[in-house]
């Protein structure tokens, strides 16, 4: 497991750096110093290498979100949390928000539909459970938790990928713009 993920970060730099064009077996191979056999051995070819490099990546976001949110009870708090670590995950998480982004279209003719989606609708179903939580509480109005899930995603995958864009803005402008953001979410759910 140790030598796969090694090939996954090397992998990872190569891909985020050139593109899934543009980056080889032979590359990949001669970066994490192993064997084209040994490469063939751990991944039958290129697309299986890189869905698994997506797949852990995603996993890896995921699992992050979880561990800044689990202890937290109030879901106004767990959004507005929620809402820094997904800028933040994503600001440092480059090849996700490319492969994600990806207008140009370097990664997800490579990436089956499907793997994108069940990304997006894992997120999702993160914002809408804090959102039934915060209706069973009381704390926020009778709304479709799944609907406003799918909309606060959007003005999060908005944000995000805006970063990545012409429209750059230093930290603080990132930091005060998520804080705008939340407050006009939290006014739209409050009761």
């Amino acid at each position: 497991m140790d030598q796969k993920n090694h090939v996954l970060d090397v992998a990872k730099l190569r891909f985020d750096r050139f593109g899934y064009k543009k980056t080889t077996m032979d590359e990949i191979s001669s970066d994490a110093k192993i064997s084209k056999k040994t490469l063939y051995e751990l991944f039958t070819d290129k697309e299986d290498l890189f869905v698994s490099l997506f797949i852990r990546e995603a996993l890896s976001a995921r699992e992050y979100l979880f561990t800044k949110i689990k202890d937290m009870d109030d879901p106004r708090e767990k959004l507005i949390r929620l809402s820094g670590v997904i800028g933040d995950n994503f600001n440092e998480q480059h090849f996700m928000v490319k492969v994600l982004k990806d207008n140009g279209a370097l990664y997800t003719p490579y990436l089956k539909k499907s793997f994108l989606e069940q990304t997006e609708e894992e997120t999702i179903r993160i914002i809408s459970e804090i959102i039934k939580d915060g209706i069973r509480k009381h704390l926020f109005r009778n709304i479709d938790p799944k609907i406003v899930g799918y909309m606060i995603f959007k003005l999060f995958q908005a944000f995000t990928y805006a970063r990545t864009s012409t429209l750059e803005g230093d930290e603080i402008n990132r930091k005060a713009n998520i804080k705008v953001l939340m407050d006009f979410i939290m006014r739209a759910l409050a009761r």
